[in-house]
């Protein structure tokens, strides 16, 4: 690890860059040796660069370089039950713990040491730009996950202080659901990842700053996100039937401020949520109904997500999903299922009139 730490520090020393981010209070800056990152990454968080300096809360450090051989036991970790590959492999140092992405290089150190939060990033980070932007973003998860909350695999979006989360199984439409949602005037919370705590009688739910990456079908079918792609794209996938829409891997980055004139806010309450559980090839009438956690476990497991090893103080505290933890969790609030078939219009209809009942009463 000396010959590495060198090499590391010798690169760091050369970084010409930085950019301070504010994530709802949480102040994390980055540093870099690379101009085309710096420029990235002001461009994608451009709604979350500081105002005024701060103290920062965390550092992280992106090294665009070669990666130099690593001697020593390196861990492959196991994939989550469902995922065909591992993607990560470990190596545990006095100093610290070091990550490989198997699928791209890039690798993470991240210090042992007591304090400001600090991780060091090297590789070809100019290629894989939205793995950066997910080790940023993890430093935030873990710290709102150090001491209290719980992980849920889920998408936010609120209006006022009425938030609501959203979940399904991986291509359930979540996402388009809720860009639906903020199409009709509802604030984003976060994207994928919540952290839900009890605070004063409450519960309350952060997001982190990571845009929704949508597929083509989305883009095709709401009109504020037409400017994303080029006119010969456009017509290409206008061209696809539903079906074959709905099964595009193709992925995009949805700046939604821009897009839908609305704020991504990363806090709110928690006060609804809704579990997808429809059929894209159901003629049935999408239909949002109420339902009991403790009754449908099947849908609870859609929102379980163990903290992982780019987590590390999440992940000592919380080292395995826990089935009746998240069923305490969703009955601490109403809980509905969406069913029948795919509607996103229908469904956000169907939300929103639920919404404006409450705020009635």
């Amino acid at each position: 690890m000396s010959n590495l730490q060198r090499l590391l520090d010798a690169a760091e020393s050369r970084c010409t860059g930085s950019l301070l981010f504010d994530f709802g209070g949480y102040h994390l800056r980055f540093y870099s040796n690379s101009t085309a990152l710096i420029t990235a990454l002001r461009s994608y968080y451009r709604y979350f660069l500081a105002t005024v300096d701060s103290a920062e809360d965390a550092v992280v450090v992106g090294l665009q370089m070669p990666v130099p051989e690593i001697d020593g036991d390196w861990q492959t970790i196991v994939p989550a039950a469902g995922k065909p590959h591992p993607k990560e492999a470990l190596l545990t140092l006095a100093t610290g713990t070091l990550v490989r992405k198997l699928n791209s290089d890039l690798h993470t150190f991240i210090s042992a040491d007591i304090g400001t939060e600090r991780r060091v990033c090297f590789g070809d980070l100019q290629a894989n730009l939205n793995q950066l932007i997910n080790i940023i973003n993890n430093v935030h998860l873990d710290a709102l996950l150090s001491t209290s909350g719980q992980l849920l695999h889920a998408a936010g979006v609120c209006k006022g202080q009425f938030g609501l989360a959203l979940a399904g199984k991986s291509g359930q439409g979540k996402s388009t659901l809720a860009l639906r949602l903020l199409q009709r005037g509802m604030n984003l919370v976060s994207n994928d990842r919540l952290v839900v705590q009890r605070q004063a009688e409450q519960q309350v739910m952060h997001g982190i700053a990571k845009y929704p990456r949508i597929n083509p079908g989305t883009i095709v079918h709401q009109p504020e996100l037409r400017g994303m792609l080029a006119p010969a794209d456009m017509a290409r996938y206008e061209a696809m039937s539903f079906a074959d829409l709905w099964l595009l891997e193709d992925k995009y980055d949805a700046l939604i401020e821009p897009a839908f004139g609305v704020e991504f806010v990363l806090h709110s309450s928690l006060q609804m949520f809704i579990a997808l559980d429809w059929d894209h090839t159901s003629t049935e009438s999408c239909r949002l109904e109420p339902c009991l956690p403790q009754d449908c476990p099947q849908l609870v497991e859609t929102v379980m997500k163990a903290p992982d090893i780019g987590l590390p103080r999440a992940h000592a505290r919380i080292p395995a999903a826990v089935l009746a933890t998240y069923t305490d969790v969703l009955s601490q609030c109403p809980c509905f299922v969406l069913s029948g078939g795919v509607d996103f219009d229908r469904a956000a209809d169907l939300v929103l009139d639920y919404v404006s009942s409450i705020s009635k009463t």
